[in-house]
């Protein structure tokens, strides 16, 4: 029964955290200093595209983002997405991250 109601708090969490926020940052290793949110396509808006873009973002040790890779997302809405996450800057650190980012579109928006 606890298994249960523990699953279905997960999924409620889950399901929150993709709805609320438009930009989630699943590693909270390296602080964000600079954060660009990315446009949201015209044509996108116009067909009612929807949902979240993975993307794997690889940090260098001076904060600045060295590469990014589309992990899953619309084809509409990746390029966008890799350009503002080009543009994210973190806290310096001892050596290179790899950082995953989560950006969430709805038509609403």
């Amino acid at each position: 029964m606890t298994s249960r109601i523990f699953r279905a708090l997960m999924l409620m969490a889950v399901a929150a955290a993709l709805v609320a926020p438009s930009t989630l940052s699943a590693n909270e290793g390296r602080k964000i200093k600079r954060e660009v949110k990315p446009s949201y396509p015209q044509l996108a808006k116009q067909m009612h595209v929807s949902g979240a873009v993975k993307l794997q973002v690889i940090v260098a040790p001076n904060g600045k983002v060295k590469s990014v890779t589309a992990l899953g997302g619309h084809p509409l809405l990746i390029a966008p997405s890799e350009q503002a996450a080009k543009d994210w800057e973190y806290e310096p650190a001892g050596s290179e991250s790899t950082e995953l980012v989560v950006f969430n579109f709805s038509p609403s928006e």
